[in-house]
């Protein structure tokens, strides 16, 4: 992909990208703010989206995975 292609997808919403200095400065974040809060159904998209932000730091950067704790819904 070109940059002027990569524009386009960021700009057009389907892609997002962090490098891996950002993800290290959000992770313990997300995980102390995001993880903290009640386990309630209401929460299934954001645990879902989190859930999928932490796996994919794991493969790409070798972060700590989500796991159960890391969970905020009851699914």
């Amino acid at each position: 992909m070109e940059n002027q292609d990569i524009l386009k997808a960021i700009q057009s919403g389907d892609i997002f990208t962090l490098t891996r200095e950002e993800m290290a400065l959000l992770l313990p974040w997300l995980r102390e703010t995001l993880t903290a809060q009640e386990r309630k159904d209401e929460n299934s998209d954001l645990c879902q989206l989190t859930a999928r932000i932490l796996r994919l730091s794991n493969r790409l950067y070798g972060t700590e995975p989500g796991d159960r704790s890391t969970c905020i819904c009851h699914g």
